[in-house]
């Protein structure tokens, strides 16, 4: 696990080799990074050495540190990172930081209740908007998970599709309710339901330029 500025430092040495072939120095670096102290990028450099991410070469007195990515730094350093730099009031007037104080480099930044064997799907229609799901987004879903009431599901009818509803068992039947009254409700046999996830998360991507 990368800290957030050691993340920031591995995408820039990423981004320098990728545009120039070569990797700016200690003071350059540390410029890019808004750090003052160039023994800050160093010593971010050496916990990188450490971790298998980069190979560092001293020339000795005068001569620059040498810096290049392993393979598993290539691999990691792809990712290049989006500073998260807080909320954002959507009322009164209030100032906002600039200061980055950690990094989006991979869907789990960004949704940290994200866990392995999760998958995406991305929602079209309307029949769940009324717990603020609507066409556009794109939800986290969990397999293998027992729905409650609550849960939103995407759910496999025999013969019929896929759709994304709230599900009640009901004897040898199972009800699919829509959160949107314009949606009836729909009663089927329960041996042919299949539940496939459980939405843990939404995304609202939404492009404005």
């Amino acid at each position: 696990m990368l800290y957030p500025r050691q993340t920031e430092l591995l995408g820039l040495i990423h981004e320098a080799i990728r545009r120039k072939g070569s990797v700016p120095n200690g003071r350059e670096l540390a410029g890019r990074m808004g750090l003052a102290n160039v023994s800050a990028v160093y010593a971010h450099l050496r916990k990188l050495e450490a971790a298998g991410f980069v190979a560092l070469t001293s020339g000795g007195r005068g001569v620059p540190l040498q810096i290049e990515l392993t393979e598993k730094g290539e691999q990691h350093g792809r990712a290049r990172p989006w500073p998260r730099l807080g909320t954002i009031p959507a009322g009164p007037i209030t100032d906002v930081s600039q200061q980055a104080d950690e990094f989006v480099t991979t869907l789990p930044d960004l949704v940290p209740q994200m866990r392995p064997g999760d998958y995406l799907l991305d929602v079209e229609g309307f029949s769940m908007q009324g717990v603020g799901i609507v066409p556009g987004m794109t939800l986290v879903m969990r397999p293998d998970v027992v729905p409650t009431d609550t849960d939103v599901c995407s759910v496999y009818v025999e013969g019929e599709g896929n759709t994304l509803k709230h599900v009640f068992c009901d004897g040898s039947y199972v009800r699919l309710v829509a959160a949107n009254p314009e949606f009836p409700e729909q009663r089927v046999p329960a041996r042919a339901v299949r539940i496939q996830g459980v939405a843990v998360a939404s995304l609202a991507v939404q492009s404005f330029r």
